[in-house]
């Protein structure tokens, strides 16, 4: 961790219980959410836009279609505008709150994406690692998970999504994977997450770790050693609540709750 300069933009991992949603803030020049928590969310979510004196989001982009993930986006929908809203193509139609959620690709300008595809948000540059539009993981949403590598000025967070298991092993296979200060872990740290190879390759030094109270044993006890030994600190929103991450001018960055 280093001393900031001058602001540049904050990362806003926003305590939504079990789930996941992101708020990426450069004042003036963009504002984008990657994912929107579970069903109810949309509230705190409305609140923190209006708090940060965010008008319009320029980018919503969903990682898959989990309801603990996407739930939220209806009620931000109808109080926010969104300039371009993004998915993988994934359906899921067993999921509670799913055809809600997939009336929005008709009511909002709508794009799928996946591995290769690159755009500026203000100054933050964003590249999308997974999935390959030919990646084929039948029912298994999570390992098709979109994963973001965010880039600003020599700095780098990485955003996984739920992207765990053979997904995670696919991307390191295909992808050019980057290091990266910041990693938030996939699947809120399950055990299927955050292998010792992805570690290896991204060296982080901050792990963010969004989670809430559930069945899946998140984050794991072997997940949270992995960091250990690693040498990277974790933050936790079920511990810590909304995990704000200030990033400077120049590249530098910490970490406030």
């Amino acid at each position: 961790m280093v001393v900031m300069g001058a602001e540049g933009f904050s990362a806003w991992f926003v305590d939504v219980g079990q789930g996941g949603a992101t708020l990426l803030h450069q004042p003036g020049k963009c504002a984008m959410l990657v994912d929107a928590g579970p069903i109810g969310s949309g509230t705190r979510l409305n609140k923190l836009f209006e708090r940060e004196g965010v008008k319009r989001l320029d980018y919503v982009i969903i990682t898959h279609p989990h309801k603990d993930h996407y739930g939220g986006l209806k009620s931000i929908a109808r109080k926010m505008p969104i300039r371009e809203f993004s998915d993988n193509g994934d359906v899921n139609i067993e999921e509670r709150g799913f055809e809600d959620y997939s009336q929005l690709q008709y009511d909002l300008p709508y794009s799928v994406i996946g591995a290769g595809d690159s755009w500026m948000c203000g100054d933050l540059a964003v590249d999308v690692l997974h999935p390959a539009a030919d990646y084929d993981s039948g029912k298994d949403y999570n390992s098709r998970s979109l994963a973001l590598n965010v880039s600003y000025r020599g700095f780098s967070l990485l955003l996984m999504g739920d992207l765990a298991g053979p997904g995670e092993k696919q991307m390191l296979r295909e992808s050019p994977v980057p290091l990266a200060s910041v990693i938030q872990l996939a699947h809120h740290g399950a055990e299927d997450s955050t292998s010792p190879e992805l570690l290896k390759r991204v060296r982080p030094t901050i792990a963010v770790i969004s989670v809430g109270q559930n069945d899946i044993g998140a984050p794991s006890p072997e997940v949270l050693g992995r960091l250990a030994e690693n040498k990277v600190r974790a933050f936790r929103t079920d511990i810590e609540g909304t995990i704000r991450l200030l990033v400077a001018e120049n590249g530098n960055f910490r970490v406030t709750h």
